[in-house]
């Protein structure tokens, strides 16, 4: 049986508390006690470790970061001082997301990113140093074997794009078409509704296929708001949409993809989460924002009262890379309550949008940024999260199908 790891600290925090527990026991997999006696420490003769500002010679030490011993948010935090606990926590608990100017967020409130290196975990790389400095003193521990996992993820913003519409937006739809002399696409429209052609937005028989034949986790989220300018989504009462999101949910796992709307208004979660969940006959408890749209500490506490436990909107919609630092999922810190919610956080490190439209990579070079994703991820075994538009494998995106085949590689 493992030993307990005995952990001296002269202060115990809620900061502290959390930080231990995202270290040493979801990614060490070490039990551990903390200890504020320095007698009780000295007299332990299993494994051990130092974290207070007093050195203790044959110990493990490690500085306690000023971050950790405090309640508030101060906006003069410089990250460049922190030691590996505290930027850890600085990282996990978005921080920087309370304390940054208003230029780094777009016209949609979205973080846009600071000057830190987000094309590595951090976090992770950090815990594997910790791990080797632990190892070396006490090699009897048995540490937790961590193992590379890969989910597709898959919102849905539109099931179709010409079929199971009602008669006005079908009638505006072609009519556009026809004013602006697009003939070539009004004909596909009406092969479309005629049977003749398949719609460009079902593509959900080739997702399954991909996620079958190489055994992937994959998750959807569907979008069920009231219409708007940014939620041009089906209705949710479609019976079209009904029987696509129950036949979704026979091989893929189903999550909500809370409206833009819902943002501004609270009260429009639950009640796009009742819609699924009464559309499924299952209880939701996944999350992905639409249009990555995730503010601090607003977005997180409201998918908490509405009863969401997995979040997977921690990522960029302008870059890719490691947003919180880490491939691990993660219980989110709610830093305006100083306290850990039951909140896990599920990171993504790339989204179709963002390498297509943002970066403007070519497909080449998109399945080389994946890749190397991938393989940074694979190194410290975490958890390989990406997210793709079902609507983005069209006859437009029809190159970006080997883009997105190529993460299964």
């Amino acid at each position: 049986m493992n030993q307990t790891v005995v952990i001296f600290t002269e202060k115990i925090t809620n900061r502290i508390e959390y930080i231990f527990d995202f270290i040493f026991s979801d990614f060490l997999g070490l039990k551990y006690e903390i200890v504020i006696s320095k007698n009780i420490f000295d007299e332990y003769n299993g494994p051990k470790i130092n974290f207070s500002n007093q050195f203790l010679e044959y110990e493990i030490n490690f500085n306690v970061d000023e971050i950790l011993l405090e309640n508030d948010i101060r906006t003069t935090t410089n990250y460049s001082t922190l030691n590996e606990f505290g930027k850890c926590f600085y990282w996990l608990s978005r921080y920087e997301e309370y304390i940054t100017e208003p230029y780094l967020f777009d016209k949609h409130q979205r973080f846009l990113g600071s000057d830190l290196d987000y094309s590595k975990p951090i976090v992770d790389l950090i815990c594997m140093e910790i791990q080797k400095q632990i190892s070396i003193k006490h090699p009897q521990l048995i540490f937790k074997e961590r193992v590379f996992e890969q989910i597709n993820t898959h919102d849905v913003d539109y099931a179709w794009k010409y079929l199971h519409h009602s008669p006005k937006i079908k009638i505006g739809s072609i009519a556009k078409k026809l004013l602006k002399a697009n003939f070539r696409e009004a004909q596909k429209q009406v092969n479309v509704w005629l049977g003749k052609e398949k719609d460009p937005y079902a593509t959900f028989d080739y997702l399954k296929d991909l996620a079958r034949k190489y055994d992937v986790k994959t998750v959807f989220f569907w979008l069920l708001g009231d219409y708007s300018t940014f939620d041009k989504n089906h209705d949710w009462k479609n019976k079209n949409q009904k029987e696509l999101i129950n036949d979704v949910a026979r091989w893929a796992t189903i999550g909500i993809h809370p409206s833009y709307q819902s943002n501004h208004k609270s009260d429009l979660l639950q009640t796009e989460i009742n819609r699924l969940e009464l559309l499924t006959n299952q209880s939701v408890k996944k999350s992905r924002q639409h249009f990555i749209k995730l503010n601090f500490p607003q977005t997180y506490q409201q998918l908490l009262k509405s009863g969401i436990l997995e979040d997977y909107t921690m990522g960029f919609a302008n870059r890719i890379g490691f947003r919180a630092g880490t491939s691990t999922p993660y219980k989110w810190f709610d830093l305006s309550t100083n306290e850990q919610t039951l909140l896990i956080t599920y990171p993504f490190v790339a989204m179709d949008v963002t390498l297509r439209n943002y970066m403007k990579l070519t497909t080449e070079e998109a399945i080389g940024e994946l890749k190397q994703l991938k393989d940074t991820i694979k190194s410290v075994n975490g958890t390989f999260i990406t997210l793709l538009h079902q609507s983005n494998l069209d006859e437009d995106w029809v190159e970006w199908r080997k883009v997105y085949e190529s993460i299964f590689e």
